[in-house]
């Protein structure tokens, strides 16, 4: 079953193609699913309508955890090749495990309708979003196989297609009056068709059956490696799933909404960090280097990520009030307090981000538990005192703590913090006062706002060009080589 091992050329040839791929598709795909919920669908569906959606998904993300014991990334990390065993073992497991999930989802719904006040339609959305569940697991394994070999062309071509299809149908039928069930009708379309596409574009020989070597060899490393994505849910699920129990489908609505907008630049940052983090593991001892390659990542992601997130906290009050819909009013305090959460996760992970190169993988755990803990404890209390607004007045205090990170870091590497934050902060914040004002006066729908965001981001450059561009092209060229 293994392939002939992959030359030094030929992974490099795909790692470059792939990360080209990736980087086109999670722009376009993100850009056009941020477009249709959060713009079109926002504008034309009511609050509780993509509250109770948001709640629904919450529940099949919090179950999605749970089906995958961490099978994916032993078979990825597999330093021999996959046998068959491997192969069989894997599917069975994740098949036995996922349809087991998908019945407790199924035949759960009225419970969880009942738990968050959900009306009929929301229940059955729960229902088919279970069945989404199962076939979604049906492409993990063929997945699995194009991403151990770095053939991520065929993953791209299936995203695509589904995000066009799920996207198109939504709008359509929402358009079309069918409330709820335009999320249910396009996301078992998107589950179906998924499938097909994978196993057609992938072809791949399963069986039936566990391998009990195999499946210790696999679960050895798998388990620890889920028990860090267990962590993060506990973290990052607590609004949704508890919170929604007490603001109830209206206050989700909003809370996801603004959370959506504030960290919508955060995905820039993302792609700087997946291609940043194999540089820091080869420059860990190099410390001189090392420090010099962190000053200019962040750099780098601050001068790319604070525009957007300035350019956003000026243009919402007035993108709100013209163009999608005053009945988001009551959202946008939450975004601002998001937004600062956001201006300070780009300096927070990209420290971690270096902790992690460096083999400090204990330091960060500590973090992440740290930050568990303080958003369990807080975030059920403010929403108590505040109502919705309470979980983004926890992600705002939560922000804080990341100099906790700096002072680490400072530990073991020196780094000016300030000189590479000041530029893109000064210049972003100035351009975003800028960008308000001419919001205020000048946007009364699409055109007009379209026009003020182009001119914000020249008044930006222009900011850059004249007092930072010399650096910004020094810093691009040692990210590059």
């Amino acid at each position: 079953m293994a392939p002939s091992p992959l030359t030094v050329a030929e992974i490099k040839k795909r790692v470059l193609s792939s990360f080209i791929s990736l980087t086109v598709r999670q722009v376009a795909l993100r850009g056009l699913g941020f477009v249709s919920v959060n713009i079109i669908l926002a504008k034309l569906l009511p609050v509780e309508t993509l509250g109770i959606f948001n709640i629904a998904t919450a529940i099949i993300t919090f179950f999605a955890f749970f089906s995958d014991v961490g099978l994916a990334a032993s078979l990825i990390q597999k330093k021999d090749g996959v046998s068959d065993e491997d192969i069989k073992t894997t599917f069975t497991i994740q098949q036995l495990i996922a349809l087991f999930l998908s019945l407790i989802i199924i035949f759960g719904a009225p419970y969880f309708g009942q738990l968050y006040n959900l009306n009929a339609d929301g229940v059955w959305l729960i229902r088919v979003l279970g069945v989404s569940f199962f076939l979604t697991s049906l492409k993990v394994l063929p997945s699995v196989i194009l991403e151990r070999e770095i053939k991520f062309a065929p993953l791209v071509t299936v995203e695509v297609i589904e995000t066009l299809i799920y996207n198109g149908l939504l709008i359509y039928l929402s358009f079309a009056g069918f409330g709820l069930w335009a999320f249910s009708t396009a996301a078992l379309s998107k589950g179906i068709v998924g499938v097909f596409l994978i196993y057609f574009l992938a072809p791949i020989k399963l069986g039936l059956g566990i391998d009990k070597k195999s499946a210790k060899e696999l679960l050895s490393f798998g388990i620890p490696f889920q028990i860090n994505n267990v962590l993060a849910l506990v973290k990052d699920r607590l609004v949704p799933l508890v919170i929604a129990r007490m603001v109830g489908p209206l206050g989700i609505g909003y809370v996801t909404w603004a959370q959506a907008l504030a960290y919508l630049p955060l995905d820039i940052m993302n792609v700087v960090i997946r291609v940043t983090f194999p540089a820091f593991s080869r420059l860990q001892h190099d410390k001189q280097a090392l420090s010099k390659a962190v000053e200019k990542s962040l750099f780098v992601t601050a001068i790319s990520v604070y525009p957007a997130l300035f350019g956003l906290s000026a243009i919402l009050p007035s993108m709100v009030e013209y163009v999608v819909s005053s009945k988001w009013q009551s959202a946008v305090p939450s975004f601002y307090l998001f937004a600062i959460s956001s201006y300070w996760a780009v300096i927070s992970t990209t420290l971690t981000n270096t902790l992690n190169a460096i083999g400090k993988i204990k330091t960060t755990l500590k973090l992440m538990v740290f930050w568990t803990i303080a958003t369990w404890i807080l975030t059920p209390i403010l929403v108590f005192q505040f109502g919705f607004l309470g979980v983004s007045v926890t992600a705002f205090l939560i922000s804080f703590s990341s100099i906790i990170t700096i002072f680490i870091v400072k530990k073991v590497i020196k780094i000016n913090i300030l000189a590479a934050v000041a530029l893109p902060s000064v210049a972003s914040a100035g351009m975003g006062l800028l960008t308000y004002f001419l919001a205020y006066y000048f946007v009364r729908d699409w055109l007009s706002l379209g026009f003020v965001i182009a001119l914000g981001g020249f008044l930006y450059l222009l900011t850059i060009l004249l007092f930072g561009w010399d650096r910004v092209l020094k810093d691009l060229r040692s990210i590059k080589n």
